[in-house]
């Protein structure tokens, strides 16, 4: 019997040792399962800038600080895929070394997948969001073995304890059993059992004024004592667990407020303010991802620059608050003709960068006319329907750059290119680059060509065709390259635009207009002469002193000279145009307007310029009996230009047919093949006069 409640005794008291050690170790997982949240979270929202950066240094200075501290065996940033973004290893840790023993490959996140496998470890993944989608997994590994050896020791203390009492009360139980009654220590016994069953508050009642008495005396007080100690445990506990939560929750608040703070950051250092569109400095970051990407797969990559045509005309009409309006809703418009891997920014003004990954020529140039198709529809600003069209370049990589600098440079050229183009979708061409060996060197040898005096003026007749005479000439320039052979002025004229050669080509061409004409007036012909100036050379100061020098030295009357310019030079600044043809000098010349139907002419300002002719361009004139809409164009113009009180001119006639349909249209003037090519100016009054027979 002694045995046997001695036993119980023992058993009672062990169980309520393991009981508490498996609370208390339950109680310090969660405590570390906590930390570990917090401490993923953190690098959840440090890292964020980094990933957007593709900073690897930076990660892995992160990972470091976080493994420096007490319990934390690995961390690692992985990818949605699951592949480690990040390298650091704390090779003096046991754990790792351990499993670095036993794998042959060192990847981060293998690691972590072994290091899961020990029942000691604890590991939590959180995952780092920017903008809604998940750009990596945060994933921390804690060391639990220590908080696990701290309670077994105090375990194995408390069972020791117990077993020291169990021997000194069974002892005791033992010689009081032997020199008292049995009921006392039934009653002991019962009351041990009801200690030993956590049942607290039932007294223990031994009649007499013996040891026993003070026994059961002490068992209750024990009892009172147990009783309140495990209430003072429920209650910290409980306050633990209150304490766990309100950490949580401020853990989350500061988390939350810190990754709105770095998202909101974020997105104003690498978006545009005005269309919430990628920036400039976003934009180059995705290209040169995707470039990095495609030099792995050995793909390709398309970048688009877009430049909105007429852009400063709706700015000085409407106002720049309509100027914003409709870089806003161009903006809305161009996702729509992307995929959601395409990234459209903007560069600045009413420039905008398009990123295409995988993407090659034919796919690149089929995007860009979808994008033209979205731009179409008109736009309604301040109450009026606004339409407004783009020129799109495009550069490739590998083929064009290797570099996302190189790239948005070449793309930029092409973007000119298309403007020269009629808005079609221009792909880089090197030879089209005014940058490239080839071109500057062709570039000198015009330089060489303007300086030795090898340029020629040719000159070709306009006829009218009411009366069929001759009246005007227009000058063209010729180069005879000594080892190209002829170039023709589409392909110098640029490289003098962009080498400042324009401006004395022009007066070159101003000169020897005005000597001949007063030449052939010498002949006995009054023959007018229409001059192309480029936008540089009506913004030269000196222009209209040279014009009049020119014609005070040669005699000749200032309203012999035609001066042509280009509708898309016009309404680059038509307010500037005007300002400059209304100088005193410039005043006196005629004017007419060049290549009118390519662009996109203002009637107010048609209205206000000096204007006596407008020639039609001669690629609407060439298919006019192909194309009825050719057709449609050039009637219209005729049409537009008469009411307006101006000539019309046709160039590009070469078929009698072409001719006999731009008389029934009710043209006033043709130039063209059909007539005669251009010719020097000793062969222009023969010319004139084959003309004039024949017609």
């Amino acid at each position: 019997m002694v045995l046997l409640m001695s036993g119980i005794l023992l058993v009672a008291m062990i169980t309520n040792a393991y009981m508490q050690f498996r609370d208390e170790v339950s109680t310090m997982e969660q405590v570390l399962k906590v930390r570990a949240q917090s401490l993923g979270q953190m690098l959840s929202s440090v890292s964020i800038d980094a990933l957007i950066d593709y900073d690897v240094s930076k990660l892995n200075k992160y990972i470091q600080d976080v493994t420096s501290q007490a319990q934390v065996v690995h961390a690692v940033i992985v990818d949605t895929q699951g592949e480690s973004l990040t390298t650091y290893l704390d090779l003096n840790d046991f754990y790792i070394q351990n499993t670095l023993g036993t794998l042959n490959d060192v990847d981060s996140a293998l690691i972590v997948s072994e290091l899961e496998k020990i029942a000691e470890l604890v590991s939590y993944k959180v995952p780092v969001m920017y903008q809604d989608v998940m750009l990596a997994r945060a994933i921390v590994v804690l060391d639990n073995s220590e908080y696990v050896a701290a309670s077994v020791a105090k375990f194995q203390e408390k069972v020791l304890s117990t077993l020291l009492i169990g021997l000194f009360v069974g002892m005791g139980i033992y010689f009081v059993f032997r020199r008292y009654i049995l009921r006392p220590i039934m009653s002991l016994s019962a009351g041990a059992n009801r200690i030993a069953n956590s049942i607290f508050g039932d007294e223990i009642k031994v009649q007499g004024d013996t040891e026993l008495t003070d026994l059961a005396a002490d068992f209750n007080q024990m009892s009172e004592n147990l009783e309140l100690l495990i209430a003072d445990r429920d209650s910290a506990l409980e306050d633990l667990g209150e304490l766990n939560i309100e950490l949580e929750k401020r853990v989350q608040e500061r988390t939350v407020e810190l990754q709105a703070l770095n998202v909101e950051i974020a997105r104003q250092a690498m978006h545009d303010p005005l269309t919430e569109l990628p920036n400039r400095t976003l934009l180059v970051e995705r290209l040169k991802q995707n470039i990095y990407l495609a030099r792995r797969k050995e793909s390709h990559v398309a970048f688009l620059m877009l430049d909105l045509n007429n852009f400063k005309e709706v700015n000085d009409t409407l106002g720049h608050p309509q100027g914003d309006r409709l870089l806003l809703d161009v903006a809305s418009r161009l996702p729509t003709a992307l995929r959601q891997s395409d990234t459209v920014g903007r560069l600045g003004g009413d420039e905008f960068g398009i990123v295409l990954p995988e993407t090659d020529a034919a796919q690149a140039l089929q995007v860009a006319r979808k994008i033209l198709e979205s731009l179409q529809p008109s736009f309604e600003l301040a109450g009026h329907a606004v339409s407004i069209g783009a020129s799109i370049g495009i550069a490739l990589f590998p083929e064009h750059a290797d570099d996302e600098a190189s790239l948005i440079r070449y793309a930029d050229i092409a973007m000119y290119e298309a403007k020269r183009s009629n808005g079609d979708p221009c792909v880089y061409n090197p030879d089209a680059d005014n940058y490239t060996t080839a071109r500057l060197a062709l570039m000198n040898d015009l330089r060489e060509a303007v300086e030795n005096d090898e340029l020629q003026l040719y000159f070709q007749p306009m006829v009218v065709l009411s009366t069929k005479k001759v009246q005007t000439v227009e000058a063209l320039s010729r180069w005879e390259h000594p080892e190209r052979g002829n170039i023709l002025p589409e392909e110098f004229i640029p490289l003098a635009e962009t080498s400042n050669l324009i401006g004395v080509i022009s007066f070159w061409a101003l000169e020897k207009s005005i000597s001949n004409i007063a030449r052939w007036k010498q002949q006995g012909a009054d023959i007018m002469v229409s001059i192309n100036l480029s936008a540089r050379d009506l913004l030269n100061v000196e222009l209209a002193d040279h014009i009049s020098r020119l014609c005070d030295k040669y005699d000749v009357d200032p309203d012999m000279l035609r001066i042509e310019i280009s509708e898309s030079v016009i309404m680059s600044n038509p307010e500037q145009v005007i300002e400059v043809i209304n100088n005193p000098v410039l005043r006196q010349l005629k004017y007419a307007i060049d290549d009118f139907g390519t662009g996109y002419s203002s009637l107010s300002y048609l209205k206000k310029l000096p204007i006596d002719e407008v020639k039609i361009d001669r690629s609407f004139v060439l298919d006019m009996m192909q194309n009825a809409e050719d057709t449609s164009i050039v009637r219209s113009v005729i049409e537009l230009a008469h009411n307006l009180g101006h000539k019309v001119v046709a160039e590009g006639v070469e078929t009698e047919a072409t001719l006999t349909q731009l008389e029934l249209l009710g043209c006033d003037v043709v130039q063209g093949f059909y007539f005669s090519e251009a010719v020097t100016a000793n062969a222009l009054l023969d010319m004139i006069d084959k003309i004039e027979q024949e017609s």
